[in-house]
């Protein structure tokens, strides 16, 4: 384990002259899980807070979700981090200390578009709302959703905030351009941008904009006024973007970045030619980052990055609230099948899809192999969960046979459902060989130069097409997401046939 860093200069806050900060050393071990096997999360990512006091405030600050409500369990969760319930835990566990928690998020809590992303986005406000987040900006995906989508969130939850963005126009007065919190006797002063790179990739005519230079011209005066001992900028911008706008607006002790590295640094840096100091906070809402303020002169401040990992417990009204999204999902489904998420089903280029049952009868070695693989079962591991995933697109699209992995709609004759399509549940042999009712039509028939075609077809696109595009091909649901420990080689004797 690295040595601590220790009394490196950073910054001057207002009022405070921070001439250094601790890192945190190793801390007592965390409470260990009771399964034998089960991996140490403090040896597997460090302690936390080791030795610290108690601060007089802690800012919490966290950011880029980018739709990562849970991490995904098909790795076990105990080697993954992230996820809101474990989030709230470690903010209740502060709170229970009796720190003075102000909790801001920098945006960018989902990446994609479509009804479920809407979904998601009004129950990941909610969630934070339970949290008790201060403050939240917006990230370029939120808002290429439906402003009235938005809309129904910010309303929910009095914490989201933009200078230089209005829902419908640009001073609607739906979210105010700036907060002041008071927590721990202190008062804080946020804000925040789209940066100008980002908000041109926004093409959301429901959305008003500004360039992020002159909505902050217009509203550092007012904080100024409000005479705040820390002035925050939540900069859902570039590096270099944020270095400008804090050399422009000196007025900003903490300027927090977007779109950084995945995982947040080890220590904190001073934005170079200022006195402000940059936080970053990785991706996948994966870690938290925690800045103790403290009354000693020796370390008035102390950093932390907190990897979110199974130290923390799920908090069960976070876990009510994932139930009350996998019913919303549902319920969707239920009334107009997947399109009522919004989704289309698109043709295969390689044509129909016939289940894996289809393959026994020529096939069936390679059929027995297959049944007594995790991937025959797949679907089913999705209904024994709390709460069940099989009416998730994103779950289902690794977990079922006919669909698009990677982007997460159904192609045509793929998977429906476990009552219409249950030949297609589970991770069957098309996933790998592509869609066969032309190959098995063709077998009952007595064309040969058809059936040869149609076996080279089918034998090319998997075991023929070589071992790096069947890594390829394996790693479209084996990811850094859901599979962290994938190795081609050895998983591939598990399957072997």
């Amino acid at each position: 384990m690295k040595k601590p860093l220790r009394t490196l200069a950073v910054v001057c806050f207002a009022g405070v002259c921070l001439a250094g900060y601790e890192a945190a050393r190793p801390a007592p071990r965390a409470e260990r899980a009771s399964a034998p096997n089960r991996p140490d999360p403090v040896e597997q990512n460090g302690p936390i807070f080791e030795g610290w006091p108690k601060p007089k405030l802690a800012l919490v600050f966290t950011g880029e979700q980018l739709g990562y409500i849970e991490p995904c369990g098909c790795a076990g969760l105990e080697n993954q981090k992230g996820g809101l319930r474990r989030r709230a835990t470690f903010l209740k566990q502060l709170r229970k200390q009796g720190w003075p928690v102000v909790a801001l998020d920098n945006g960018g809590l989902i990446r994609r578009f479509g009804r479920q992303q809407e979904i998601k986005y009004r129950r990941t406000a909610e969630g934070l709302k339970l949290m008790g987040y201060k403050a939240v900006g917006f990230g370029t995906a939120d808002l290429k959703l439906p402003a009235g989508a938005l809309l129904s969130a910010v309303a929910e939850a009095d914490m989201f905030v933009s200078a230089n963005m209005g829902l419908f126009e640009l001073d609607s007065g739906d979210t105010p351009r700036f907060k002041v919190i008071e927590a721990g006797g202190m008062k804080i002063g946020v804000t925040a941008v789209i940066g100008d790179r980002f908000r041109k990739q926004v093409t959301n005519e429901e959305i008003g904009f500004m360039p992020a230079k002159e909505a902050l011209a217009q509203v550092v005066p007012d904080l100024k006024k409000a005479k705040c001992d820390l002035n925050v900028l939540l900069a859902h911008a570039t590096l270099e973007e944020t270095t400008a706008l804090a050399k422009q607006f000196p007025i900003f002790n903490i300027a927090v970045m977007a779109h950084g590295a995945d995982e947040p640094p080890h220590e904190p840096q001073k934005i170079a030619g200022t006195k402000t100091l940059l936080i970053e906070v990785g991706h996948k809402g994966m870690y938290a980052i925690v800045l103790g303020f403290f009354d000693d002169p020796r370390t008035p401040m102390r950093y932390q990055r907190v990897p979110l990992d199974h130290r923390f417990a799920d908090a069960p009204e976070i876990d009510e609230l994932m139930v009350a999204y996998q019913g919303e999902l549902k319920d969707l489904e239920d009334q107009n099948g997947w399109e009522g998420l919004g989704l289309k089903r698109a043709p295969h280029a390689g044509g129909k899809f016939s289940g894996s049952k289809s393959c026994a009868d020529c096939h069936d070695q390679e059929y027995a192999i297959w049944k007594k693989t995790p991937h025959a079962s797949a679907t089913d591991t999705l209904t024994h969960v709390k709460p069940p995933r099989q009416f998730d697109p994103e779950c289902i699209s690794c977990h079922v046979t006919g669909w698009e992995p990677e982007k997460f709609f159904p192609y045509e004759t793929g998977y429906d459902s476990l009552k219409k399509t249950p030949g297609l549940a589970g991770s069957g042999c098309e996933n790998c060989h592509g869609p066969g009712a032309a190959h098995v039509k063709a077998e009952e028939g007595s064309d040969k130069a058809l059936q040869k075609r149609l076996r080279e077809v089918l034998h090319q696109t998997a075991a023929g097409a070589g071992k790096e595009a069947q890594r390829e091909a394996c790693q479209r649901c084996h990811d850094v997401d859901n599979s962290l420990k994938f190795d081609f080689d050895t998983y591939w004797q598990k399957i072997a046939h």
